[in-house]
């Protein structure tokens, strides 16, 4: 009798821990393709926050050379319209070069100058940079000379004296060297660059392709500096789905 109670015992003993091995088998299976479920949720979620935050990026980044592409245009435009045909030094397909006042720094003679004087009285010669160009005019015909040190309250001081006299009143203004010209890199990324009086820096980068083209009075194209009445810049950039154009007629 107590050996089949012993022996029933015993087997509803080994029943339970069976029973207790497959439950704990089925919970890990379980947990298994739960955390691997967890893993593909994750990394696709981690997937679209990548590509989420790339779109933004690059949506800033459009956002970013779209502001760069119509401040360095309004740039472009204000000074151009500065130049006249007598001004331009060379037209071509990748460089417009001229001479302007960009700075809009003039002043006025206040004393007579003579031939030989290389110090002039003026009204207001202050922030004139040394080595700046400067072009002197009476009713009667101009000088151009270069600054051999900057600009003080009442006087400019010249490199080389004046070849004629100059009235009180007579005007002296800045003349600036100003060039816009394309660079292209090894990778031939295009950037528009500007140059006033040999400092160059970049306008407008991360471009496709950009060219000037020019036309005269009638609207032909020409290259002649002498001709040309307008300034045409066509950009085209990795950022924008259609051509950038700007047409800049200059000063009459």
């Amino acid at each position: 009798m107590n050996q089949g109670n012993i022996t029933r015992s015993d087997v509803r003993r080994r029943r339970s821990i069976g029973m207790v091995s497959d439950r704990s088998g089925v919970c890990l299976t379980e947990l298994m393709v739960s955390l691997t479920s967890g893993a593909i949720v994750l990394a696709a979620a981690l997937n679209a926050l990548n590509v989420a935050q790339a779109h933004v990026t690059k949506q800033q980044n459009d956002l970013r050379h779209q502001q760069d592409l119509r401040l360095g245009l309004e740039v472009f435009e204000q000074e151009v319209r500065l130049a006249v045909a007598d001004s331009i030094v060379s037209a071509t397909p990748d460089e417009f070069r001229f001479h302007a006042n960009i700075s809009a720094r003039r002043t006025m003679i206040t004393g007579a100058v003579v031939p030989g004087q290389s110090v002039i009285a003026v009204q207001d010669g202050s922030g004139w940079s040394e080595g700046k160009t400067v072009i002197i005019c009476g009713s009667q015909a101009c000088e151009v000379h270069r600054l051999s040190r900057s600009g003080q309250q009442n006087q400019l001081t010249l490199t080389e004296p004046v070849a004629m006299s100059f009235p009180a009143g007579a005007s002296v203004e800045v003349n600036n060297r100003v060039v816009y010209y394309a660079k292209r890199d090894e990778n031939g990324t295009v950037k528009l660059m500007r140059m006033v009086d040999g400092g160059a820096n970049i306008l407008i980068g991360d471009l496709e392709d950009l060219h000037f083209s020019y036309r005269d009075e009638h609207g032909l194209i020409t290259r002649q500096p002498s001709l040309v009445k307008r300034v045409v810049l066509a950009i085209e950039s990795h950022h924008s789905l259609h051509r950038v154009m700007r047409e800049v007629s200059l000063r009459s």
